[in-house]
């Protein structure tokens, strides 16, 4: 390569890294918070220091230290998913510098650069290194753990040593994985470094100092390891899990990324790299370098298959201090290629790194459901949810994001049993199944609400019948979305059913119109949407799909606006006989609609036919007209 190549590619590598890092960004950024995510948040709310450490204690094996550090940030920059994960992004940030000095200092700058472009571009990474969670901090502690060891072996200075037990202690009160990274650094320090009394127990002494910093933590870990049950969604201990770990934590494309392992595999350090032909400090000349960031990954794995055979721990993500030293080994086969090969690899990883996003999972849809009730939520209305794995991280996404925290006596967990681990705060009303008490408690909290939120996941009907038979009664159905993204939650919004309906008109045989109201009145303006509610009644189970279409004519009789389409809440098919309903819509007044007064009217037709229902007065008489007269608008200029 010639000297004018050299700062060109330096350049296209530089540019490559800043696209991938700013583009992975907002790209992840603002995606659903995950449970861990909203737990964290929702302690930044309510929690201190100390009680955030007390909790930790008691409802697991993961240490403090990171928690803590995600409550005061969540106190400093707010709720937001985008304002909480710039933490991350600045842990991710911090891993890609010390990544390129790790890479440097082994071998070249350039190797240190592709090193830094190729963690910066693994897609495992750029998923979890932009989560509130402790992953990137762990990543971050890796690095930072390996580049200081590596400088005070070469120079036992005081700042160096200083630097790694600082780092092994954030690193240990990050993620209990760190152990295991700890434990594997150990090891390769006995293979790969000469043994000389004076540097081994000056080693000893560091790795001690990093271990004394966690007893204060070690009865909740013991505790955790000892009494609690294995987690749920750890991986077993076999060859599936290992292919798991190895797709997970490769390069895009993963046959670059296969191809660069195995040449790094097959590739000794060569002279271009040497920085002294001899040494007194390590063995195997000078491939200790590429065994340095080979062993360490090798030994944690290893050391996380043996524990998981006796206390499931292993998911993917708790190895994602795996992917600093990989990525730097990954990066020493890149710089042994030729520059054209070399070229050609980075460019083949850009493309999908700068265009392809991998989601490892979306979180929970809670956004979805606070905009879901946000325009109509009141502080006094109700809360019944069921069917959802773990009600707690929904509850607090509620409790922090709707405009007034909801009253917890006022929400209802339906299928979930009374006794609750410390999960930041207790939640009230749970109820495993519908007992008699239960029932009564329920239809006591309804007394005077005037709304109803109804969430759930899988459903049990055997379960929640009983409580809608009890909602039903006198509530109606307002409205109704879902939303999918790791799981699937339906949402509905029940009103009160006021006491002063009566028939306005009857449409057909089954559908009854009992009231109507436009809470903007009937002065509007062009281009305005008109809100319009009106509630119906079945007077018999209807058999088919009808619309409602609401029809603004003018004086000559001619439709000038209509908002046509099926109602709300439930379809007309699922109306039960005797049942109210309940459905908002708005109509869009036309822009250039001259000013006037125009006849509201409204009727109902077929979905699937399109043919009107006739329409009759409430003694049973016909109107004359599949249309309502309901009332005049006048448009304003």
């Amino acid at each position: 390569m010639t000297r004018l190549e050299r700062p060109a590619v330096m350049l296209i590598a530089v540019l490559l890294i800043l696209a991938s890092v700013t583009i992975s960004t907002v790209r992840f950024h603002d995606r659903n918070y995950f449970r861990d995510e909203i737990n964290t948040v929702h302690a930044g709310v309510t929690l201190n220091a100390a009680e955030t450490t007390r909790w930790m204690a008691q409802s697991g094996i993961h240490p403090a230290g990171w928690r803590v550090l995600g409550v005061y940030w969540v106190k400093l920059v707010g709720l937001t998913e985008g304002a909480t994960r710039w933490l991350s992004a600045l842990c991710t940030m911090l891993t890609l510098a010390l990544v390129y000095r790790l890479g440097a200092d082994l071998f070249d700058r350039r190797t240190g650069l592709y090193a830094l472009f190729l963690l910066g571009t693994v897609p495992f990474a750029l998923f979890y290194m932009y989560e509130l969670r402790p992953y990137p901090m762990l990543a971050l502690t890796t690095a930072g753990l390996l580049l200081s060891f590596l400088r005070w072996v070469h120079r036992p200075r005081f700042s160096y040593a200083l630097l790694f037990v600082l780092f092994g202690m954030a690193a240990l009160q990050t993620h209990y994985f760190a152990a295991y990274i700890l434990a594997g650094l150990a090891l390769t320090f006995v293979i790969v470094v000469r043994w000389e009394r004076g540097r081994y127990l000056r080693a000893f002494g560091l790795f001690a100092a990093i271990a004394l910093s966690f007893t204060a933590w070690l009865p909740s870990v013991i505790h955790g390891l000892f009494f609690r049950g294995p987690r749920g969604y750890t991986l077993p201990t076999n060859w599936d899990t290992l292919a798991m770990v190895h797709d997970e934590l490769q390069l895009a494309p993963p046959a670059l990324g296969q191809l660069l392992l195995l040449f790094a595999l097959l590739t000794p350090v060569g002279a271009h790299y040497a920085r002294r032909k001899e040494s007194r400090v390590f063995h195997f000349g000078e491939e200790w370098r590429k065994g340095y960031v080979l062993l360490v990954p090798l030994f944690t794995l290893v050391i996380a298959f043996a524990i998981n055979t006796w206390k499931g721990s292993i998911t993917t993500r708790n190895l994602i201090g795996l992917l600093p030293p990989l990525a730097v080994l990954l990066a020493f086969a890149l710089r042994r290629m030729p520059w054209r090969a070399q070229m050609a690899i980075v460019a083949l990883i850009a493309l999908p790194a700068l265009t392809d996003f991998r989601y490892y999972r979306e979180g929970l849809p809670s956004r979805q459901i606070v905009s879901f009730m946000m325009p109509h939520y009141q502080p006094d209305d109700r809360f019944l949810i069921t069917g959802i794995h773990d009600p707690r991280p929904l509850a607090f996404y509620l409790f922090d994001r709707l405009p007034t925290r909801p009253d917890k006596h006022n929400m209802f967990y339906i299928g979930y049993p009374t006794f609750q681990l410390q999960r930041i705060e207790h939640l009230e009303n749970l109820i495993l199944t519908p007992e008699p008490g239960a029932l009564a408690d329920f239809a006591e909290s309804l007394a005077g609400a005037q709304r109803l939120w109804y969430v759930y996941g899988n459903e049990d009907r055997d379960l929640i019948d009983p409580f809608l038979d009890i909602l039903q009664a006198d509530f109606a159905l307002y409205r109704a979305d879902l939303a999918t993204t790791d799981a699937t939650y339906y949402f509905r919004e029940y009103r009160r059913v006021p006491g002063d309906l009566r028939d306005a008109a009857h449409f057909g045989e089954a559908i009854s119109l009992q009231g109507w109201h436009l809470p903007d009145g009937v002065s509007v303006r062009a281009c305005q949407d008109v809100p319009f509610e009106s509630w119906w009644r079945a007077l018999d189970a209807p058999s088919a799909d009808l619309g409602i279409g609401l029809v603004l004519a003018d004086a000559s009789g001619q439709g000038v606006a209509k908002a046509d389409a099926g109602p709300s809440g439930a379809r007309t098919i699922g109306w039960a006989a005797g049942t109210y309903h309940l459905d908002g819509r708005a109509l869009a007044v036309p822009c250039d609609l001259p000013p006037g007064d125009y006849s509201l009217l409204i009727g109902l037709h077929d979905l699937v036919t399109a043919e009107a229902l006739p329409a009759f007065a409430p003694d049973g008489a016909p109107t004359g007209s599949n249309l309502v007269y309901l009332t005049t608008l006048t448009v304003t200029p």
